[in-house]
């Protein structure tokens, strides 16, 4: 990554292209790395991106001045550090469940910013209506039990009319993931490689979030991935910008299923396809035992009555 050329581009590689230091190499890349692709340059170059797609996604007559902002599942401060300018008049805080990369950044990019260190299930070290905006990238796409909990927690500590901007996995990642066709009716919430906890696959079509997540926000723009002369969508995820509404949120409230909605049982024949599938990857059909006491013969059972089969 350093060419020979002298000090000014050494530091630059120390420092990176806003001043700030640069993280080890192993946390620069615990948020994924394409194959190949160094993982100093893809933290910076992909932060820099996300910092473009947040400010796309923000509320038209959008400033900086004077706001209160949370990067939830921040990182090493990945998109963060792309905020130092703004950093002199807005306050930046980033939190993450990786004590590693909350100490790094603490150390070396505080100030500007502020970090808090938080557990895999709520509270945040946030006081209630404390916030203008938060981000969560790459954070949703990972969570499959805890996520009403934690929206919940995010709309508590959002100011009235604070924004969240999110990433999901959806229609530009299912097909790379999964290798089948996306269908967005038969997609609700699904869940794949649970066993992985943290690093799970968790996809969301735009109805269910719509759904789910418009019963504690009201959803300002959606942000699908572009798409090929073909038709196809770029292998990227998806976004979402909402905004809190006054109500009285609660998980129950958020996990409810109306069952006048036909893609809810769409979607939950699809999570038990890939739970289904998830299961024989495992346990690899060699008559070895599901994880966890799960009996695959019952799972086999309750699919074929999904689909209607004797």
């Amino acid at each position: 990554m350093v060419r020979a050329g002298g000090e000014v581009a050494a530091r630059r590689v120390i420092h990176g292209d806003s001043g700030l230091p640069l993280p080890p190499a192993e946390l620069a890349a615990r948020v994924g790395v394409p194959a190949g692709v160094d993982p100093l340059q893809f933290y910076l170059d992909e932060g820099r991106r996300l910092r473009t797609v947040i400010e796309g996604l923000l509320p038209d007559g959008w400033r900086w001045t004077d706001k209160r902002v949370l990067d939830f599942g921040c990182g090493a401060g990945r998109v963060l550090r792309h905020f130092a300018t703004e950093a002199a008049h807005t306050q930046f805080a980033g939190c993450d469940i990786d004590a590693p990369s909350i100490d790094w950044a603490s150390a070396h990019l505080s100030p500007p910013f502020r970090f808090l260190h938080n557990n895999l299930i709520p509270p945040l070290a946030l006081g209630a209506e404390s916030l203008d905006l938060i981000w969560a990238m790459s954070v949703f796409t990972h969570i499959s039990d805890t996520w009403a909990e934690w929206l919940v927690e995010l709309h508590r500590v959002l100011a009235p009319g604070g924004v969240l901007v999110a990433s999901f996995l959806g229609e530009g990642i299912w097909d790379a993931l999964i290798g089948s066709a996306y269908r967005e009716d038969e997609v609700g919430m699904a869940v794949s490689h649970k066993w992985d906890g943290p690093a799970a696959w968790v996809f969301h079509s735009e109805w269910w979030l719509r759904e789910h997540w418009g019963r504690g926000f009201d959803v300002q723009r959606v942000l699908r991935p572009p798409r090929a002369s073909g038709g196809q969508p770029q292998i990227t995820h998806s976004y979402i910008a909402l905004r809190k509404r006054d109500v009285e949120l609660t998980a129950d409230v958020l996990k409810q299923i109306d069952p006048r909605e036909h893609r809810e049982l769409a979607g939950l024949q699809t999570s038990l396809e890939l739970a289904y599938r998830d299961l024989d990857q495992v346990a690899g059909d060699r008559g070895q035992p599901a994880p966890r006491g799960v009996s695959v013969a019952g799972l086999r059972s309750v699919r074929r009555r999904l689909r209607g089969k004797r």
